[in-house]
């Protein structure tokens, strides 16, 4: 069995060395390729829930995140709302496919179009249009938009190209903006070039989301 790692508040290559000691005495291999860590063996499971002794709920499997981080809301009494361009609603699919997301998850808004996200989200009609709906600008505007129209205590927000037409030389398909934000303070935004068919970076997308939210948590 193999399966990918993500850790929360601490470095990868500190997560590596620190989790070691304690999993040595199973049948799995730690290892970090790319910016993943992945455990590999007969006894994953074991060293995993061994591994949770440790770090609690600041590890977890990258093929659950979406339940985990409803589990972290869930336990902290917050909520977390989507603003979505490119990925057109898979972002509230991975909160609203698990039973019981409404506890941490009342509902996102679908602005693929600029007049939504300007009418809906209040995203500068001065900004669409000076940098783009593609821009790290705009993705900042529609966390700020989608925190106050639903009052939840994070956001997730994604613009982007994801093909297969509608790319420029600086700003090829597969640039996706990518932004968290914690409520009272500063968002993370990320930019990224994923590759694949429209499906793919979609998905990517999405995942890549949860991911960067689960950093914050």
């Amino acid at each position: 069995m193999k399966k990918s790692l993500i850790f929360l508040g601490i470095d990868n290559d500190s997560a590596i060395l620190l989790s070691r000691p304690h999993i040595e005495c199973f049948d799995v291999r730690i290892s970090l390729k790319g910016d993943g860590i992945f455990l590999e063996g007969s006894e994953v499971l074991q060293a995993f829930e061994a591994m949770r002794l440790i770090f609690g709920n600041k590890v977890m499997f990258l093929d659950s995140l979406n339940e985990c981080i409803i589990a972290i809301l869930r336990e902290n009494k917050k909520k977390v709302t989507t603003a979505e361009s490119c990925t057109g609603g898979l972002l509230a699919y991975q909160f609203t496919s698990i039973s019981g997301a409404s506890d941490v998850y009342d509902g996102g808004i679908i602005s693929y179009a600029n007049d939504i996200k300007h009418r809906i989200l209040g995203v500068s009609e001065e900004n669409l249009k000076r940098y783009g709906a593609v821009s790290e600008v705009v993705v900042s505007e529609m966390l700020i938009g989608v925190l106050k129209v639903f009052g939840a205590d994070y956001a997730i927000a994604t613009s982007g190209i994801a093909g297969p037409g509608g790319g420029s030389i600086e700003k090829p398909v597969g640039t996706i903006f990518i932004g968290v934000q914690k409520l009272g303070e500063f968002p993370v935004i990320e930019r990224y070039l994923f590759g694949g068919s429209r499906e793919e970076i979609q998905k990517t997308s999405s995942q890549k989301a949860l991911e960067l939210l689960a950093k914050i948590l």
